[in-house]
């Protein structure tokens, strides 16, 4: 009998051909049951450097509930094996030595989900559980059965189950318009986003691993009567006009187009190669600015310089803060150094009535961004924040230059 390199290949993971009934049908469940707490959003267009950018508000987001208390001491700190790359050399995860195990009070929503969270197990490692506090309608997750940290890198079999919800979606989407096969998806707008936060600039909220998905028909509710078009921005990153995108952008982002055909030792080869080229970038990035209040912030294992083959990291904790996005066709890395920053507005100091006063400014707010920045769109949680940014909306592409590597600013990193 002779055996082809197909047949030695895993199984790919398969996640239900239903998988969108799946989720709506669980979504409006839990919705009813007060499981789930949507917020509904106003919505508006910004202008950053003429690529749209959605800016959401939620009146009630400001009242969301806390998280229920931590309910004993679990311990999920061990100590990470050393992790080898395809040439042989042994990579420790950065810092060293082994630590030894710490003891938290965690609240793991992941570990046992109540019954109308659980979406449908993904074998053999993932569960799809629902968002508990819903932006967009349908907002779903991909989480590890057994808990993995947030802050390591990526597996292969997370980014396998991750494609496996995008296809599921795209194929769903097809047979129901009745297109097969890939000519019919060229051009077309991706059914399903994907992205992950990493890293303490990410906007990362919980320690256990997942992947966050939503459904892109579902993020445009409430642009009906908007001037402009949205178009999800890490798609426009690979449709014919990345460079041009890519330089209007105020942070640098790394970028690779994926393709149906990608095994997934080929879709965890590509994570793994943005990774390092975003690592490095940020080593350059803060070996220049030595005094710079982001670096400073850093631990010292972050900001060292890359001395050879011992840094062809493949597991353990990451060394950066990054956004992953993840759609049909491609998948984005954002280097992160900070998650946010203040929303300022310029005032006339005293009362405004003297001429030639000097203007004052007022912090009203904060903008803080999670992996959603690369689908190009960002929250605000009160009024003060919405009004002063509808009324200075360049004020929204000032934000984003703090929050990623300056995109004129990473020499080296393009490809």
């Amino acid at each position: 009998m002779t055996f082809t390199h197909a047949d030695t290949m895993p199984p790919r993971i398969k996640a239900p051909a239903n998988l969108p009934e799946l989720v709506r049908t669980a979504f409006n469940k839990a919705r009813a049951l007060g499981d789930v707490n949507f917020y509904p959003t106003q919505v508006t267009l910004v202008d950053v450097n003429s690529i749209p950018f959605q800016l959401r508000f939620s009146p009630s987001l400001a009242n969301k509930p806390k998280g229920p208390k931590p309910v004993g001491v679990i311990d999920h700190r061990v100590p990470s094996p050393p992790s080898t790359t395809s040439v042989g050399t042994v990579s420790p995860a950065p810092g060293g030595g082994l630590e030894p195990p710490k003891k938290k009070l965690i609240f793991d929503p992941f570990d046992n989900p109540l019954p109308s969270m659980l979406i449908t197990p993904l074998p053999p490692h993932h569960i799809l559980v629902l968002n508990k506090f819903a932006i967009v309608p349908e907002h779903f997750i991909l989480t590890t059965k057994e808990y993995k940290e947030q802050t390591h890198l990526l597996e292969q079999f997370d980014l396998e189950a991750t494609r496996a919800c995008i296809q599921a979606y795209e194929q769903y989407a097809a047979a129901a318009g009745g297109t097969q096969g890939e000519e019919e998806e060229e051009g077309q707008e991706p059914k399903l986003y994907a992205f992950f936060n990493c890293g303490e600039h990410s906007g990362a909220s919980q320690p256990h691993r997942h992947l966050q998905l939503l459904v892109v028909e579902r993020m445009r509710e409430g642009l009906e009567g908007v001037e402009g078009r949205w178009e999800v921005l890490a798609q426009q990153l690979v449709e014919g006009k990345e460079t041009e995108t890519s330089q209007k952008l105020p942070f640098k982002t790394f970028a690779e187009r994926l393709t149906p055909e990608m095994t997934g030792e080929e879709l965890h080869k590509t994570y793994l190669g943005l990774y390092r080229r975003a690592r490095d970038a940020v080593r350059r990035y803060q070996s220049s600015h030595s005094y710079s209040p982001s670096l400073a912030q850093q631990p010292p294992q972050q900001h060292h310089q890359s001395n050879g083959a011992d840094e062809i990291q493949t597991g353990g904790e990451a060394s950066i803060s990054y956004n992953l996005a993840m759609t049909r066709d491609v998948m984005v890395i954002i280097p992160r150094l900070a998650e946010g920053t203040a929303i300022v507005e310029r005032k006339l100091g005293g009362n405004g009535e003297e001429a030639g006063e000097e203007e004052e400014e007022v912090v009203v707010g904060k903008l803080a961004l999670n992996g959603t920045v690369l689908a190009g769109t960002a929250l605000v949680k009160s009024q003060r924040e919405w009004d002063a940014l509808r009324r200075n909306p360049e004020r929204v592409g000032e934000l984003l230059e703090v929050i990623g590597l300056p995109s004129n600013n990473c020499q080296g990193g393009e490809e």
